[in-house]
């Protein structure tokens, strides 16, 4: 059970990137109602690609989740120093959307919780059955 709980949350949290990555690839900082630069643009689509590479990762990991430690530990890294980062620019700036605050919660919360999820079921599969 706890197994198929990870598989779920793993496929919640790899659409949530993928999708979030491809709207942000294909509509720049319009994506977000922004305004910018070409280069600010650019950098956006840049980020968002890699954020979308990031839930083909976690898509890939689905069948097999609690076999891929590294995997999980790397991604959840990444998320979360960019969590820090925009919960930076809200301490500066102040809150600039509901979806901000969606996504501090899937960076700062959601990620961290899904890394022990995925560590506690690879510990429970790794132990021998009785």
């Amino acid at each position: 059970m706890e197994r198929l709980f990870l598989q779920i949350a793993t496929a919640f949290s790899a659409l949530v990137l993928l999708g979030i990555g491809l709207c942000g690839m294909i509509l720049g900082v319009q994506f977000m109602h922004g305004v910018g630069t070409i280069t600010v643009d650019n950098y956006f689509r840049l980020m968002s690609g890699v954020m979308a590479g990031m839930g083909i990762v976690l898509l890939c990991a689905i069948p097999h989740a609690e076999r891929h430690r590294e995997r999980f530990g790397v991604i959840t890294f990444m998320v979360v120093l960019g969590g820090l980062s925009e919960l930076y620019s809200v301490i500066l700036h102040g809150i600039p959307s509901v979806g901000s605050l969606f996504g501090l919660f899937m960076t700062l919360i959601y990620a961290p919780l899904l890394w022990l999820l995925q560590r506690h079921v690879a510990r429970r599969a790794a132990q021998p059955s009785h």
